[in-house]
This record gives C-alpha cells, structure tokens and sequence, in this order.
C-alpha cells in the first residue's frame, strides 16, 4: 500500500477519535443521557458518571480530546514532513494511549464493574493507529 495512503488513514482515525472524545465530553459536561445505544445495564452512563471519570475534575474525554488533537497535528504533518522527531512523538503518543487505555479498561471492570461502548471504540481507534502507523514504518524500511 501507498505510504501516503497509510499516513491519510491515521490522520482520519485521529480525527475520529476527536469526534468520539468531543461527543463525550459534551454528554459530561451537560449530563445528558447518552442518546447512544450503549450496554443494557447503563454501562456508559457507569463509566461516565464514576469517580474514575475524572482526573483533577477534568472530565477523561477532555484528555481524550487533546491527546487525539495532538495526535492529529502530528499524523498531519507527517503527511507533508519527514522528521524524525515528528515519526517519535507520533509512535510515543500512540504507545502512551495504548498503555492508558489498558489502564482505564482496568478500571471499567476491576473498579466501576460495567464497560462503555464508546470507551472501547476509542481503544479500537488507538489500537488501529498502532497498526497503520507499525506498517507505515516497516514499509519504509523496506523501501
């Protein structure tokens, strides 16, 4: 596949990952239901709602927001600019999100004892970037 191609794809997946966080943050913020089907035991509304959903009282979509914001500003650039300190802060950003996200699905069932939906489609947008981005660099090697 073109490399181009594969840098596009992660630009559009952290660009999800802002509509998702943004979408959350918003419920948070105005304590709306979730207009979204979640789990049949209110497990979104259990994860947004608990004292783990906040760090400093600033809401974890909040974080989500700015960590897929500045994921995207670098997946842009790395469209237009090859720099290497741009390839390392982009894999460092996704390694951190993985490693985080492993800790709040931790938290989802050792802790509040329910999962959110939208939570784990923020894991898949994090795990699908690991990926593109893991056959973005091999196939630069190879070239």
């Amino acid at each position: 596949m073109n490399r181009k191609y594969l840098k596009y794809i992660l630009f559009i997946l952290s660009i999800l990952g802002i509509i998702l966080s943004a979408y959350l943050w918003k419920v948070q913020l105005q304590g709306e239901d979730l207009s979204i089907p979640c789990t049949t035991n209110g497990g979104c509304e259990l994860v947004l709602t608990s004292k783990w959903s906040k760090i400093f009282g600033v809401p974890m979509s909040v974080y989500g927001f700015f960590f897929y914001a500045f994921l995207a500003l670098l997946t842009f650039q790395r469209i237009f600019i090859e720099h290497k300190l741009i390839e390392k802060l982009t894999l460092l950003s996704i390694v951190w999100g993985i490693i985080f996200s492993v800790y709040l699905r931790y938290l989802e069932f050792a802790k509040i004892g329910a999962h959110c939906t939208w939570c784990w489609i923020s894991v898949l947008i994090i795990v699908l970037m690991a990926i593109v981005l893991s056959i973005d660099t091999s196939s630069e090697k190879k070239s």
